[in-house]
């Protein structure tokens, strides 16, 4: 199986490695699952895709929605399809590698935040980008080997803006006097 290695000066990790044409991690499973958040950052991607045949498309989509729990079943049904569809497989080739040019692009200091986990201990590199003119994150899942991880997926994860809470003027709250009227001006008062 090929891997391409993403030299890299982020502190504390010397290359990034990710896997082609597995659907389970790396290049393929990123374009199979996110490819739709992808194609926002690299507008060729959604032609790459829609070169793909009628029931391998269907199966990505599948893919790219399915529940957690049903994940690993559609990944399945794609590298099925895949087997010996030899246009499919050079397509999907081209996407893994616009995929790693953007990968090239995003992956350097400049641009990395922070090293994170997930409540189920899984090791992320966070990368500030911008996606369709809107500050996002992307989210790198790699593995726990310290010298050289491997990509095991990516995605965005689009920035919510504070939602402003307008601020209506009011009046100030009128005083009350003993004999329970209120008290604005005393021309008013009188005027009762």
């Amino acid at each position: 199986m090929a891997r391409r290695i993403f030299a890299t000066t982020i502190p504390g990790c010397q290359n990034f490695v990710a896997d082609y044409d597995n659907v389970t991690q790396g290049l393929l499973h990123i374009v199979v699952r996110h490819y739709r958040q992808f194609q926002k950052v690299i507008p060729t991607l959604a032609a790459v895709m829609q070169r793909l045949p009628l029931e391998l498309s269907e199966a990505v989509t599948a893919a790219t929605f399915a529940r957690l729990e049903d994940v690993n079943d559609r990944l399945s049904d794609v590298a099925t399809l895949l087997k010996d569809d030899k246009a499919s497989i050079k397509a999907l080739m081209e996407a893994q590698k616009l995929v790693a040019a953007y990968f090239d692009s995003i992956m350097t200091p400049k641009c990395y935040q922070k090293k994170s986990t997930t409540k189920s201990g899984k090791l992320q590199k966070v990368f500030d980008v911008k996606m369709e003119n809107t500050d996002a994150k992307l989210i790198v899942g790699v593995s726990k080997e310290a010298r050289n991880p491997r990509i095991i997926t990516a995605y965005f994860q689009v920035l919510k803006k504070p939602t402003l809470i307008p601020v209506i003027s009011c009046p100030p709250p009128a005083k009350r006097t003993a004999s329970g009227w209120e008290t604005v001006t005393k021309r008013k008062r009188n005027a009762y």
